[in-house]
């Protein structure tokens, strides 16, 4: 339509001047030659004048026609980009946008920011599904337990000694169930938003030397040695957090030492803020442990972690009192020869 429209148009211009043309010299034949030739020049001016306005409209067709095309070819890309957002909306975390870079920048920087955030729900629900799992898991697990003894409890013909050991099996279980919805509440707590955060100053050396003299039923019984090298650090900081941060570590280092074995702690300043060391020479971690250690409910063994009342949460808790406080931790570990967890918070 639009190809035949430009044919009529350009017919009409060029055949106007040859009509002039052939009026001049075969209907006036009387005009002088002189005369005909500035009324052709002056016709000539007028025809090219069409001619060129020919061209502008036909070029102003063109532009129009590849826009219609250009916009209609990023309006199918925005109602993609909505259709994805849509079906997000709808519990769709499987969208993925085809992005082609001929596109507006603008759509593209668009439609990969949704193709992140679906990529970062997928995780999420992966984390959740993960987490309900492994919660009720172990709570299940315990409760099997104090069911089951209970059951046995009932039966009169046990044993003063076999009665007793169940007793203290149902009171061990009763303890990790106490834990993990402790922790699991204290989780819950930190991930909000409103966590709280009371930072006050304080001497952070004091704090840890408080946390050995706690943990020291733990710690002697096993004949461990604790040797501390420290000096006055103040900060400032939630200490009831960071009490958190330290019981869960050393508990973990005094668990997985033997007896008679070392757990070194070093209290200093650094240029980055308070630095801490505690490092023991028990049995270790493999490198693939050592990336799993802060995931919630990961257990490197899970019976033993169990038999000694874990659930996997310490130091996902760990790490997050850490980041609340804007710090920085790390783990080095070999098997068989110990661990090793540095931890750094800010002065303030």
């Amino acid at each position: 339509m639009k190809r035949k429209l430009a044919m009529t148009l350009a017919i009409i211009i060029l055949f106007i001047p040859l009509c002039l043309l052939a009026d001049f010299y075969i209907i006036s034949p009387l005009f002088n030659i002189y005369h005909n030739s500035f009324v052709l020049v002056e016709y000539l001016v007028i025809s090219m004048s069409g001619i060129f306005l020919f061209i502008f409209l036909l070029a102003i067709m063109i532009i129009q026609h590849h826009l219609f095309k250009k916009d209609r070819y990023h309006s199918k890309f925005y109602i993609d980009i909505q259709e994805a957002l849509n079906r997000i909306t709808r519990g769709d975390l499987g969208v993925v946008i085809d992005i082609d870079l001929n596109h507006d920048k603008h759509f593209i920087e668009l439609a990969e920011k949704v193709n992140v955030m679906a990529k970062e729900l997928r995780g999420m629900e992966a984390m959740r599904e993960n987490f309900v799992s492994n919660v009720s898991h172990e709570i299940r697990s315990p409760l099997t337990s104090i069911q089951g003894f209970t059951a046995l409890l009932k039966d009169g013909k046990l044993s003063e000694k076999d009665r007793l050991h169940y007793i203290d099996i149902i009171q061990a279980e009763s303890l990790r169930l106490y834990k993990l919805s402790d922790n699991l509440l204290k989780l819950s707590t930190l991930d909000s938003e409103y966590a709280p955060f009371k930072p006050k100053a304080y001497l952070l050396n004091k704090q840890l030397k408080d946390v050995i003299l706690l943990l020291e039923p733990q710690w002697a019984v096993k004949n461990i040695k604790i040797v501390v090298e420290d000096e006055d650090v103040n900060i400032t900081a939630d200490k009831e957090l960071l009490n958190e941060v330290w019981i869960n570590i050393l508990n973990n280092s005094i668990k997985f030492t033997q007896t008679y074995g070392e757990i070194y702690i070093s209290i200093s300043k650094s240029d980055k803020g308070a630095k801490v060391i505690i490092k023991d020479n028990g049995i270790g971690m493999t490198t693939d442990t050592i990336t799993h250690i802060f995931e919630r409910f990961y257990m490197a063994d899970k019976a033993r972690s169990r038999k000694n009342g874990g659930s996997g949460l310490g130091l996902s808790i760990v790490k997050k009192i850490v980041e609340i406080h804007k710090g920085f931790i790390d783990v080095k570990s070999s098997l068989g020869i110990g661990t090793t967890f540095s931890i750094i918070i800010p002065y303030k």
